[in-house]
């Protein structure tokens, strides 16, 4: 099992660019391009919100065209900048799990091995999130239904990260969630989106982790809370299901690189 995960993509309309410079539609598009021509192809791509950055429906006409073109299935889920009921009507059609309800996204994937599942954090209104009743009942559902190892995706961090710009608008009651880690020991993952920048934590037995953005990243500080952002090179995480070890997360760069290159013995430490 591997799935290739994005997060934060910020399409804009057509002719339209992020903060009147970035060209997010150009760039996600070589995202897509790259993801295809991967080696190792991907069972699915895992995408955690902010699909589009201003809730348009013309940005999700765009977004549906561009991410149309990949060559696996999609997983996905909104974020704070998404607008639910035109993030459905886009994009239940390539991922029918979706449903039909834009107040109920929340949905499940079983592996052999292990369960995937999926859970809208927003709340409309704010870009700080919020899990519904709806959303932490059905999880508790999913979590005492199957007790494989079960690996979570929605857009929000449900624990404060340290990151004073993005902490400010955080998961308001991921406390509720961290009770189901409690509750639940094969709860060994959640992957997020959101702050725009690879990060690890740990909760008890779990596992917390967030994508970077496809396209600009937001620096990390403790103590300053200025909203800003940078452009420091895209990156995606591949999840892979090891054998006799469990889920293996590492990045893999969306810029271009150069090799890879053979190791070569009689070049490596030549006598001199």
């Amino acid at each position: 099992m591997l799935f290739a995960h994005i997060s934060d993509l910020h399409f804009r309309s057509d002719g339209r660019k992020l903060y009147d410079f970035i060209d997010t539609n150009t760039a996600n598009a070589e995202v897509i391009n790259r993801i295809n021509s991967l080696t190792e192809k991907p069972d699915a791509v895992i995408i955690t919100g902010d699909i589009t950055n201003c809730g348009l429906e013309n940005e999700y006409k765009v977004a549906k065209r561009i991410l149309g073109h990949l060559q696996y299935p999609i997983l996905i889920v909104p974020g704070n900048h998404d607008n639910k009921s035109f993030f459905l009507k886009a994009f239940q059609p390539l991922c029918p799990l979706l449903g039909d309800n834009p107040q109920q996204i929340a949905y499940k994937v079983d592996h052999d091995e292990a369960q995937l599942l999926f859970i809208d954090s927003t709340e409309p209104g704010t870009h700080a999130g919020q899990l519904s009743d709806y959303t932490l009942q059905w999880l508790d559902n999913a979590l005492d239904q199957s007790n494989k190892p079960s690996y979570l995706f929605m857009h929000h961090p449900p624990v404060a990260l340290g990151n004073l710009q993005m902490d400010r608008i955080g998961c308001q009651n991921g406390h509720e969630l961290l009770k189901l880690i409690d509750k639940y020991p094969h709860l060994i993952r959640i992957f997020c989106g959101h702050v725009h920048r690879t990060m690890f934590t740990q909760y008890k037995q779990t596992i917390i982790a967030s994508a970077p953005g496809t396209v600009h990243q937001v620096p990390y500080s403790s103590s300053d809370p200025t909203d800003l952002y940078c452009l420091e090179p895209a990156a995606m995480l591949m999840h892979r299901l090891v054998p006799k070890t469990g889920l293996v997360t590492y990045s893999q760069p969306l810029t271009q690189i150069s090799g890879p290159y053979r190791y070569e013995s009689a070049i490596s430490c030549p006598g001199d």
